[in-house]
């Protein structure tokens, strides 16, 4: 058998056939039992993981329950046992995930320790792997719950050193800075941070990264950086060669060709040098729940399948999932790109980039000194062009709300690609094609929902019990409160995933009254409020007031969202607010060809305007 619990709880028999464990409390109660795997676990210790401080009146009486119904599941009851303190699951080696983890987790930081960092990037990277999100999805908030999500959290950072020691500095830029920039107050990966810019020649930035870190420091907590820090910063002032990677002992120096003179290298198109060219992988992390988008995936497919330069743009109304479908493909078409895969963010919270940083943000990831980046714009884009000639690279250039945006960052020969994502249609930009994303199917929105809360409510099969099919009637009852925006589903099934005690059913009676259901959409960080109010407060005034006149015109009516408005208010208005992403734009109907209509979710928001 095989068990995982790094992610959401799933269990497969001998055949590789998954084991269905439905009821949330004897998904929980397994996973606790599967995190103590071969040591016995006493009744109170699984009250208190289950149930902390409200247990039931008998809590002996629900976890003999509990067990029982676990046994029933489990295709061999007999791992499930009774022990003098308690009860005790036994699983065999290369079973149990945490097992496997905790195994490559060692072997990678011995191979490091051992002077081999491609072998220990090897296994750490195995190791984190094993892990998917949202992590440990049924298991309760114990001690040792935090415990094992320090070692992921350390082994991350190992990860990281490794890659950093064999030389991979460019590749792991774009991982740290999203590492930095989800916890602020992580000093080690900024250390990490600022060796890889370094190291990629980007000294200013590594020098303001620090800069960065000591203001967020001193702004929360009145300190400056730790000596880690300090040092480095020192170092990276004196322009220390140890910063470097020195070559390995022993290693031979080039022989010089022997009865042959030394050819000139031949300058490029650009008038910059010849450089070594190293494939890389720029892109972020494909979403592990990625769900539906059959239709989408094959026609980029087929997109970036051909031979010359295609371009395909991935546009919507926000919160329609279209960064993780570029993202996705982008992982997925890998090998038909082999000299590296780029990733050009365009959008800084809601305000557009400048094309030209973005450019050479671009130049130094593929390797090009930042002395030697032109400040001329023209200049600068003939080196990009030049360095990219003949390659077959793919870029994911992520949020552009123009044609100019993107224009700069085109390669100018055949058989690379470029993905393009953003709100607006991007019609001038020459060349695109393009795909246009909407809700999700029902069907897709409730299996999206299933795998981020780790409930198991896809379907209710014909003997399923009660629970289970009222559960699955309530899925979809969330499903189509959300509008089945991939945004709002994220959100409601992380709700779902972090309330272990909010059943399915109570979350779909709180998103059915239309008065609350923006701000029971909120969990953590992530929040359809705040993300509707920063798409609203980025159009201009009148569009503003139009959209709050749109969504009281559309109160209780059905029909075009530009219904209310004179037809010269309607036209200066409605395609901002599609560029927005606060109204969907559809083609052939209308006098002029193009129809908008308003999502249920931004009608509640606008509602509140």
């Amino acid at each position: 058998m095989r068990f995982r619990i790094l992610g959401s709880l799933e269990i497969t028999d001998d055949a590789g056939q998954p084991v269905a464990i439905t009821r949330r409390l004897h998904r929980s109660a397994l996973a606790l039992l599967l995190l103590n795997a071969g040591q016995p676990c006493s009744s109170g210790s699984l009250a208190a993981g289950l149930w902390a401080e409200d247990p039931p009146l008998s809590p002996d009486v629900s976890i003999r329950s509990c067990v029982y119904g676990i046994r029933k599941a489990l295709p061999d009851p007999g791992r499930l046992r009774t022990h003098p303190s308690g009860y005790l699951i036994a699983t065999g080696p290369g079973e149990l995930d945490v097992d496997d983890f905790r195994d490559l987790a060692r072997r990678g930081r011995e191979a490091m320790d051992g002077g081999d960092p491609r072998l220990a990037a090897t296994l750490l990277s195995h190791a984190a792997d094993l892990w998917s999100d949202p992590p440990l999805a049924d298991l309760p908030a114990v001690p040792a719950r935090e415990r094992l999500l320090a070692q992921r959290k350390e082994t991350a950072d190992a990860l990281t050193d490794a890659r950093l020691a064999a030389g991979e500095h460019r590749q792991v830029l774009t991982d740290l800075r999203a590492v930095v920039a989800a916890d602020p107050l992580h000093e080690h990966a900024w250390a990490q941070l600022i060796i890889a810019l370094y190291r990629s020649g980007a000294r200013t930035e590594a020098l303001a990264a620090f800069g960065r870190l000591r203001m967020t420091l001193i702004s929360a907590y009145g300190i400056d950086p730790g000596p880690e820090l300090q040092e480095l910063h020192q170092r990276v002032l004196a322009d220390d060669p140890g910063l470097m990677l020195q070559p390995e002992p022993g290693t031979p120096a080039p022989q010089q060709p022997q009865r042959q003179q030394p050819q000139p290298q031949q300058p490029q198109p650009g008038g910059h040098e010849a450089r070594s060219w190293q494939p890389m992988c720029q892109l972020p992390r494909a979403a592990a729940d990625f769900t539906g988008r059959a239709t989408e995936m094959a026609r980029l497919r087929n997109l970036l399948s051909g031979k010359g330069m295609a371009i395909a743009v991935v546009t919507g109304m926000l919160g329609t999932g279209k960064t993780a479908l570029a993202v996705h493909a982008a992982h997925e078409a890998k090998a038909a790109f082999p000299d590296g895969q780029l990733y050009a963010c365009l959008d800084d919270g809601g305000r557009p980039r400048d094309p030209q940083v973005v450019l050479g943000e671009l130049l130094r990831g593929i390797g090009v000194p930042a002395a030697d980046i032109p400040p001329a714009k023209f200049e600068r884009e003939a080196m990009y062009r030049a360095m990219l000639a003949g390659r077959r690279v793919l870029l994911v250039a992520d949020g552009a709300s123009s044609a100019a945006q993107v224009s700069p960052l085109l390669p100018g020969t055949a058989g690379s690609a470029v993905l393009v994502t953003g709100r607006a249609r991007l019609p001038d930009l020459e060349g695109a094609r393009y795909i246009e994303l909407g809700g999700l199917h029902p069907a897709n929105s409730v299996l999206l929902l299933a795998r981020i809360s780790g409930r198991n409510i896809a379907h209710a099969w014909p003997d399923a019990d009660l629970e289970a099919e009222t559960e699955a009637g309530a899925a979809r009852a969330i499903a189509a409160a959300c509008g089945n925006l991939p945004l709002a589903l994220r959100i409601a099934g992380a709700r779902l995933a972090d309330e272990p005690d909010l059943t399915v059913t109570e979350l779909a009676d709180l998103l059915s009254d239309e008065s609350r259901r923006i701000d029971e959409l909120t969990v953590g960080s992530a929040s359809l409020r705040s993300t509707l109010g920063s798409a609203t407060h980025a159009v201009s005034d009148p569009a503003r007031c139009a959209l709050a006149r749109l969504a009281a015109g559309l109160r209780g009516a059905a029909g075009q969202a530009t219904a209310g408005l004179a037809d010269a208010d309607a036209a200066k208005v409605t395609p901002e607010l599609a560029d927005a992403g606060l109204l969907h734009r559809y083609h052939g109907y209308g006098a002029n060809g193009t129809s908008y209509t308003m999502h249920p979710l931004v009608r509640a928001f606008a509602g509140e305007l």
